[in-house]
């Protein structure tokens, strides 16, 4: 008899979706929520995360529950006697149990056209509609069944998972977040919330999400990575606010002599902090800053000296007050000031370096995690968004040992080992990827890139034609086929290229090969110009080298 009055997909049942051994059925009542690699959010290419090799989001199994209205009962519809709405809604069940969603969807559809107006109905429909991959289609249903039903779990869940499948991300917000104050203890609700506001930059309430995570499950990776990213992100919204304010203020210089002094790159951290105690003496952390420059230079006498100064100056007066800079000293970098229009360049400094330590401590946690699949994507994704690849290249390769192999994530070591310049690992990987994915122009476009960088320019050619005339071809396609036109002595086909490459151009080279080929072409104006362009961008390029270059480590002053 048709009269649960529930969904037959309760994904809001399992709190251990994260914990090993989630997968197995049920006892008795068999329960689903389908994986996180067949609903296609784990779908990362560099830049964004990388894709899983394994279904970290397991099949769980579906509840079984009876579809339909609490008030329709078989005896209801004796004029259709023909039509067993109990037969159906026992066949979508079974269908949706054994993840044949497109079937479970056409049944759902018929029932829901006999009994207009169904909430539950609807709801089973929009949930095995979004099961398929058919988001479009399931949006209605769920939005309908959401309205009618608004403690549901699985209607706000999958309305919220169907419109960020479909990138309507600030859409799915509303009905993501309400998922979760349905079920606090689910966790893929509070990833899909998170990401979704992440995607809407809203990286503070994103931030928050992901420590709700990892209070309900402190083994999460998921949880980690995305403070990781939340908070690198905060602080560079943080400088970005403080460059653009106070661009030559005390805190911007001792925010980036802090950023040199981590990269190790001791001269300019020295210059930095000295800038920034000629505009605001006297500072305490300022002269401790400059101590550990001349520590990680090899002058302890000299940091010895620039130590004594920092212990004569007074100290913080953290009694009276909690301020921003007596809560960094006290590792409070939770209480980081909020960013605002009318936030002071102190506020602002302080938020930077609070996140930026927030990042630190989550990326610390996340590596302090048992060897996983999905711990190791997760490091490569973050070394890898900081330029890192070799580093993200040895993650991902863990990650394929432990998975015994997966194609995606093959693929992603293959761009890695590439973007690495780790050629000879990277080659053979790329050749198999260019045979298997002909569709893909990515293959192309690295192997054309290596053909050109050893001057093999007639095979770089063809190489790099081929990706170009596909979807997608990466915007550095064109370059290396303008400079491989170029030696091989055709500017007329060259000239195109580079002159749709020109806003790749940071050091000049992009131009000043330009005006090779304009010149000739016998284009005498043309090729003045990007002659001129070519010297101006050459001449910063070399200023900034120069005042790098002239940087000493010299004794305290």
């Amino acid at each position: 008899m048709l009269g649960s009055g529930k969904p037959d997909c309760d994904i809001g049942s399992s709190p251990t979706l994260f914990s090993k051994g989630a997968g197995t059925a049920a006892t008795g009542r068999l329960r689903f929520c389908a994986n996180a690699r067949a609903l296609g959010y784990a779908n990362m290419k560099l830049g964004r995360r990388l894709v899983l090799g394994h279904d970290r989001f397991s099949v769980q199994s579906v509840r079984q529950a009876i579809v339909g209205a609490v008030l329709l009962t078989v005896q209801a519809v004796g004029a259709m006697a023909q039509f067993d709405p109990n037969v159906l809604a026992e066949s979508a069940r079974q269908a949706m149990a054994e993840r044949r969603f497109g079937e479970a969807a056409e049944i759902y559809a018929e029932l829901a056209s006999k009994f207009q107006n169904e909430p539950t109905l609807l709801a089973n429909l929009g949930m095995a509609l979004h099961f398929s991959a058919r988001d479009t289609e399931a949006i209605q249903p769920l939005q309908e069944a959401a309205l009618a039903l608004p403690s549901s779990f699985p209607a706000h869940f999958a309305l919220g998972a169907s419109l960020s499948r479909l990138g309507r991300h600030a859409e799915a917000v509303a009905p993501l977040r309400k998922s979760t104050q349905i079920n606090p203890q689910h966790p893929f609700a509070h990833v899909l919330l998170a990401e979704a506001l992440e995607a809407v930059g809203e990286h503070s309430h994103a931030a928050g999400v992901w420590q709700d995570l990892g209070d309900l499950d402190a083994t999460s990776p998921y949880a980690y990575a995305g403070l990781v990213r939340c908070n690198e992100e905060l602080a560079a919204d943080a400088i970005d606010q403080l460059r653009q304010r106070d661009p030559e203020s005390s805190y911007m210089l001792r925010f980036l002599g802090q950023t040199k002094l981590a990269a190790r790159q001791y001269p300019s951290a020295l210059y930095l902090f000295r800038s920034a105690l000629e505009r605001q003496p006297g500072v305490r952390a300022v002269h401790e800053a400059v101590a550990s420059v001349y520590e990680g230079a090899g002058q302890p006498e000299w940091a010895r000296i620039e130590r004594q100064k920092a212990a004569s100056l007074p100290e913080l007066d953290c009694a009276a007050a909690q301020s921003a800079d007596c809560n960094f000293a006290a590792g409070r970098f939770d209480l980081a000031p909020s960013m605002a229009a009318d936030s002071s360049s102190s506020d602002l400094f302080w938020a930077a370096r609070s996140h930026a330590s927030l990042a630190e401590q989550s990326f610390e946690k996340l590596a302090s995690l048992p060897e996983s699949i999905e711990k190791l994507t997760l490091v490569a994704d973050i070394f890898a968004s900081q330029g890192q690849y070799s580093s993200a290249a040895d993650a991902c390769r863990r990650a394929l040992e432990i998975g015994q192999g997966s194609g995606e994530l093959e693929r992603q070591l293959a761009e890695l080992l590439y973007l690495a310049k780790r050629i000879e690992e990277a080659r053979p990987l790329l050749e198999r990827f260019y045979r298997s994915d002909p569709e893909d122009p990515r293959w192309a476009a690295m192997l054309g890139n290596l053909l050109a960088q050893e001057q093999e320019y007639e095979k770089a050619v063809p190489m790099l034609q081929s990706s170009l005339a596909l979807p997608g071809a990466p915007a550095t396609v064109r370059l290396d086929l303008g400079r491989s036109y170029l030696a091989l002595d055709q500017p007329d086909e060259a000239l195109p290229h580079l002159q749709a490459s020109l806003d790749l151009d940071t050091d000049g080279s992009i131009h000043y090969q330009l005006a090779q080929a304009c010149q000739r072409l016998g284009m005498r104006e043309q090729a003045r110009e990007a002659l001129a362009q070519y010297q101006a961008l050459d001449a910063r390029k070399r200023q900034q080298t120069e005042a790098g270059a002239s940087l000493e480590i010299t004794p305290p002053e």
